[in-house]
């Protein structure tokens, strides 16, 4: 099996992810979601003044395609309603599209002269036509269309935003909670995430092995940041880890938009480069991966905790202290012995079972060391 077939999957992702709770909520929990309306022509104008933003495209080939994008135009020509749009407002007042961003992007494009109608069944004479060339009633009738918004507000918890947001996206675009994660916590935590996702530093450590086509390298090097974090206390004391993944990530990329320790995020990042160049140098680029369960069985895709575990524990080891031929024996000892116990796969997001991995990291740092 060569690098490219082998692009598939993150061992053990797919399981978290299928059992997964959403977070209970208090009966004093307060979720604030406010009703308003705009006109095409104010809610494009605020995108301008960078008040409201527009969430990134989550997958590149699920976007409307022009004959689709003309006919929202034609509908609203028409006077035929559309969905309502969902807003989701932080702290500071600003505004991202969670539901809405494909209509509001093909509006943009009409209205900016970037799309020309095309195919239309209803209003055929205006096919072939772009927005300064209709006539200025219809170029008014579209601009002050009103759309319907619904804004959920703070202080709405981060875990029942994120929940509205996969309720709000279940029925379409079948998105995978980074995914969700990538188009709510915009800003420089999913810059950071990006960087270190690209790096060659990730690529060559895992192999290439990791499929980026659903953002799975982006959970793996945010679950590794999140609890790089938390593991060195350098994490705000509200924010905790109570076995709840999704929410504690949400919190983390929040922290991370936000704080102004900018010497923090250089930290982590110089930290997680560093401690993936040590792997690769040491082990090579089958580190993050367990042996075949069987002589001559399958290879094993990339390990969620074990990628954790090992980048962790090489950011506390010198190399130059080190035998690689030793250091190799030694975590290959360690890796075999954590297969058999099975505690990297399964509910392995449980708060004692992180106390367990990031032990054990230490434990590695230290025998490669001392040995």
């Amino acid at each position: 099996m060569n690098d490219a077939d082998d692009v598939i999957e993150i061992e053990n992702q797919d399981e978290l992810e299928l059992n997964a709770h959403p977070h209970p909520m208090g009966t004093d929990t307060e979720v604030r979601i406010a009703k308003d309306s705009y006109s095409v022509f104010e809610l494009l104008r605020r995108e301008e003044r960078g008040s409201l933003i527009l969430s990134p495209d989550f997958q590149r080939n699920d976007v409307w395609n022009d004959q689709r994008q003309s006919e929202l135009v034609e509908s609203i020509l028409m006077g035929i309603p559309i969905p309502v749009i969902y807003l989701f407002e932080n702290e500071n007042g600003i505004r991202q599209i969670i539901d809405g961003k494909q209509r509001t992007t093909a509006l943009k494009r009409f209205i900016n002269n970037k799309l020309t109608l095309k195919q239309l069944l209803m209003l055929p004479n205006l096919n072939g036509l772009r927005f300064s060339e209709i006539p200025p009633i219809l170029q008014s009738k579209l601009e002050d269309y009103q759309l319907n918004v619904y804004i959920i507000q703070p202080p709405t918890p981060e875990y029942v935003k994120f929940n509205i947001f996969e309720r709000v996206n279940r029925g379409g675009m079948n998105l995978n909670k980074q995914e969700m994660r990538h188009a709510l916590y915009q800003g420089r935590s999913t810059q950071l995430i990006e960087r270190l996702a690209d790096s060659l530093s990730f690529k060559k450590s895992t192999g290439n092995g990791v499929n980026s086509e659903r953002m799975r390298d982006r959970y793996l090097i945010l679950r590794f940041v999140a609890f790089f974090l938390l593991i060195l206390n350098k994490l705000p004391s509200k924010i905790k880890y109570r076995s709840d993944i999704d929410s504690f990530l949400a919190s983390v990329m929040t922290f991370i938009n936000t704080t102004d320790q900018d010497e923090l995020i250089e930290e982590v990042e110089m930290w997680c480069v560093t401690g993936m160049e040590r792997v690769y140098s040491v082990l090579g680029s089958e580190a993050y991966r367990f042996a075949p369960k069987s002589e001559g069985g399958n290879r094993r895709p990339i390990n969620m905790g074990l990628f954790e575990m090992l980048t962790f524990a090489f950011c506390f080891v010198d190399l130059k202290k080190i035998e690689s031929k030793h250091a190799k024996n030694l975590v290959e000892k360690y890796k075999k012995d954590i297969d058999s116990e099975g505690y990297l796969s399964g509910s392995m997001d449980t708060l004692d079972y992180i106390k367990i991995r990031f032990d054990t990291a230490y434990e590695i740092a230290r025998g490669l060391e001392n040995a």
